[in-house]
């Protein structure tokens, strides 16, 4: 491990040193897609009709090219793009032509659906130049919205960032037509009297299952890696405007429980008035923003699972304060809930180890990038919750871009404690991304973690290369985590484990008007302890067929080897005891296209020798669209787990009713059902956006927790009502 270390830190500092050609990669070459924005005095009444004189003499961006199903041929639908701008917004123009107007699919107004079931625009808007980060504006022909931030070429794209901008849209007899305005105060512009943009369009014609692009049409490349768009230019005298946002919210909300013998308690009203969000513009490059007495109300219920494994499940991030610049902070192997480990993980600030709401007195975090150097910092508080003291939690992120699309960067994190027998825990690491002839990557980092009586066996630190085209992926990666390495800011299920990751998929694309693609994969994962002793290994071959329509299906094989040091419990129902085990598993699934009525996904499981005995399961997560105010999602999972210590069947419902009466009065109803978590619960929620970026939400809880043998039930209801208003100076 010293070794590994040592070479990662050399590796490391020595990426600070100047390089002549670091900013060449910046300059636009000749044979690159530039776009013209034009600036205009009046700007054009945003109602998706194009019909102001403004827009006659504005250069067009044309010539899409298709990615799928045809590669670099000319899209088989038009589509135009226009630019203006004026001192305040930026404004799009776009017609997409369609032989088959009647054809256009146009089924969601809910915001911030990633249009999976519609056709669909996209504008990426790099706007610091940097081919790194960009914002993400989406819309169908209904005019719903979306919108993100992408952080390192889509490594992390946030979804939940919202942000003021407006959109009109509607299908013509030409096909549809759109008109957006990006106020520049939603943006984060450089204070250049000239601007050069990147830029870049994405169009998906969803009945023909065809994705189209004004510049990044290569595959082996996604819409995100924003290295591959093209170039705006026009802009000048830029102002963004937006100097101080003061966002208050107002809460009230009335509460009772139902013990298991059925006595109620009193009646909770509980008002409570805080600071939803202070944004302070302190140059045009960094932001700060402060957060007082903050409640997360509104924020979607996470989803019930069934835990088969010893370790803990993970998780997402919700919470709309945390998730804006989360991409700045993103530390460790990535990979979602299949990540061994996250240095910072944000849900570890507010949420009690059972996910219990934990008062956050006040938060601040500033975030910012200039002159190729990403800066980020949350400093936050929590009051005393139950056994767990006041807390303060802090995080420090620095990132320095190298080359044309590489990076290196520093992380340290700080909790502390006011009172008890843990005062502190901390954690540095440092980390390096580079990305070479387009698709050869290699990436590395070091941490160690800091606490009492704590400072041995404590890093961690990982290696892995990988090339990743449209053909082929080949990864090959080690990592180490030591027995004491304990960041408690972070995500980390396992410790004590050394591991070994070996992966190849072959993914050819026959000639063919039915399969579009084949994927051949193979994987071989082999993880032991410290000692060198093996603890799990797992041999997996999927084979995986995507067709011209958009269906998939897949087929995978796995041999599974776990050894089992301590007994432990599957949902508190059947023991697991030490020993050895090897089972094989086989998974068939498939998944709809999107632009079915009916999608979503359907599969099923079934392994022999699971921890010596059988576990079967069915898994059908449907997606059915009716019209464009209803969609429904009833989602089930079956499972059938039989060891010789005992068995149980389960059966698990996350399912949501989505009504939306427009794009600005939108309804969602999620009913949750765990047989082996004796819960089952409802969530209402009606979300009025009464202006851009300001909401009122009405929330209806109901969580039961099912009477078993020796356990009563319970109810919980809570009726939430919460405004929100924004100011901006």
């Amino acid at each position: 491990m010293r070794h590994e270390t040592f070479s990662l830190l050399l590796l490391w500092g020595s990426c600070f040193a100047p390089h002549d050609g670091v900013l060449a990669a910046a300059v636009p070459s000749t044979t690159e897609k530039v776009a013209i924005a034009i600036r205009v005095n009046k700007p054009p009444h945003v109602d998706g009709l194009l019909n102001e004189d403004s827009w006659e003499s504005v250069p067009k961006s044309t010539d899409f090219l298709q990615r799928d199903p045809h590669e670099g041929e000319p899209a088989s639908e038009a589509t135009e793009v226009k630019i203006l701008y004026t001192n305040q917004s930026l404004f799009f123009g776009i017609t997409c032509y369609d032989s088959d107007p009647a054809a256009v699919l146009a089924r969601e107004l809910q915001r911030d659906s990633a249009f999976d079931n519609d056709d669909n625009i996209s504008i990426l808007l790099d706007t610091f130049h940097d081919h790194r980060s960009a914002f993400l504006f989406r819309t169908n022909p209904l005019g719903a919205q979306y919108d993100a931030l992408i952080t390192d070429e889509g490594r992390v794209t946030n979804v939940n960032w919202d942000e003021k901008w407006n959109v009109a849209a509607g299908i013509t007899p030409q096909g549809w037509a759109v008109e957006i305005e990006v106020p520049f105060k939603t943006l984060r512009v450089t204070q250049q009297q000239e601007q050069l943009w990147g830029i870049d369009f994405e169009r998906i014609i969803r009945r023909k299952n065809e994705f189209t692009y004004w510049s990044n049409y290569k595959r082996g490349f996604t819409f995100q890696q924003v290295s591959q768009a093209g170039h705006l230019r026009g802009l000048e005298n830029l102002q963004a405007g937006l100097t101080w946002r003061i966002k208050p919210f107002m809460k009230a909300s009335l509460s009772r429980t139902y013990f298991g013998d059925g006595t109620p308690s009193d009646f909770d009203f509980s008002p409570t008035v805080g600071l939803e969000d202070i944004k302070y513009r302190v140059t045009s490059n960094f932001t700060l923003d402060l957060t007082a007495n903050t409640d997360f109300a509104e924020t979607d219920v996470d989803e019930q699972v069934l835990n088969l494994t010893r370790f803990p499940a993970f998780f997402p991030e919700k919470r709309e304060f945390f998730l804006e610049g989360a991409g700045i902070f993103d530390y460790g192997p990535g990979g979602g809930a299949a990540s061994e480990l996250k240095l910072f993980f944000s849900r570890r600030i507010g949420l009690s180890p059972s996910g219990e709401s934990v008062p956050i007195l006040w938060g601040t975090k500033f975030i910012g990038k200039a002159k190729r150097w990403t800066l980020g910092l949350i400093d936050a508080a929590t009051d005393d919750f139950q056994n767990i003291p006041r807390r303060n939690f802090s995080v420090f992120r620095v990132k320095k871009d190298l080359l044309a699309r590489s990076n290196v960067g520093a992380i340290f994190t700080n909790r502390s404690s006011t009172g008890g027998d843990d005062p502190y825990n901390r954690a540095a690491g440092l980390d390096a991304n580079f990305t070479f002839a387009d698709h050869f990557n290699l990436t590395g980092f070091v941490t160690g973690s800091f606490s009492p009586e704590k400072n041995k066996d404590n890093w961690a630190g990982r290696v892995r290369s990988f090339w990743d085209s449209d053909l082929l992926l080949l990864n090959v990666e080690h990592m180490i985590i030591q027995r004491n390495f304990n960041p408690e800011m972070g995500w980390l299920p396992r410790k004590d484990m050394q591991k070994t990751k070996l992966q190849f998929d072959l993914k050819p694309r026959p000639n063919s008007r039915v399969v579009r693609q084949f994927m051949f994969r193979t994987n071989f994962d082999y993880i032991a302890n410290q000692a060198g002793q093996l603890e799990t290994r797992s041999q997996d071959v999927t084979f995986e067929t995507v067709f011209q329509s958009g269906d998939r299906f897949s087929a995978k094989y796995s041999s599974i080897f776990d050894r089992i040091r301590r007994p432990f419990q599957i949902q508190n129902l059947v023991t697991v005891p030490g020993g050895d085990y090897h089972w094989r598993s086989f998974v068939l699934s498939y998944f709809p296209s999107s632009h079915r009525n009916v999608s979503g996904s359907v599969t099923f499981r079934g392994e022999w020798g699971f921890y010596g005995g059988t576990n079967f399961q069915t898994v059908w997560q449907p997606l059915i669209k009716l019209g464009k105010n209803l969609s429904l999602n009833p989602a089930y999972q079956f499972s059938k787990v039989s060891l010789a210590e005992g068995g149980f069947r389960s059966h698990l419902i996350n399912s949501k009713i989505s009504y939306a009466f427009n794009t600005r009065w939108l309804t969602s109803t999620t009913f949750q059902y765990n047989s082996a978590g004796s819960f089952a619960g409802i969530n209402f929620r009606l979300n009025y956006i009464y202006r851009p970026g300001d909401n009122f939400f009405l929330v209806y809880n109901e969580f039961r927790t099912l009477a078993a043998a020796s356990t009563p039930g319970g109810i919980n209801r809570a009726l939430i009502a919460k405004l929100t208003h924004s100011f901006d100076f």
